[in-house]
């Protein structure tokens, strides 16, 4: 077991959207990333649960918006089309199976 400094794993991020994988826990993992400017519109084949750790951002789909301030969450379910925006850098926790894959929707 070794504890983890999500600060100091932050400063290992040097790009926008390159997620560091932080934790491992059974099949999912927890990743942290910044985020900054519009994300590809797309899709999973599992649940995403973003835990905004620093900033805003806004999750945006076909017909509502949802904004995440610092501590706040919420889970994107399997197959629903989504793109993620950030006007600032943004720190971000997500929690995701594995395996899960991102499917660009255009």
């Amino acid at each position: 077991m070794k504890k983890v400094s999500l600060a100091q794993m932050a400063n290992l991020i040097k790009k926008h959207w390159a997620p560091l994988d932080v934790f491992k826990v059974s099949d999912h993992k927890v990743r942290l990333v910044k985020i900054q400017g519009k994300y590809i519109w797309h899709k999973h084949n599992g649940d995403e649960l973003f835990l905004v750790q620093k900033g805003n951002i806004t999750i945006h789909f076909k017909n509502q918006d949802v904004q995440l301030g610092e501590g706040e969450g919420f889970v994107v379910r399997e197959g629903r089309i989504h793109q993620t925006e950030a006007k600032e850098e943004t720190l971000v926790l997500i929690f995701e199976h594995q395996a899960v894959e991102t499917i660009e929707v255009k």
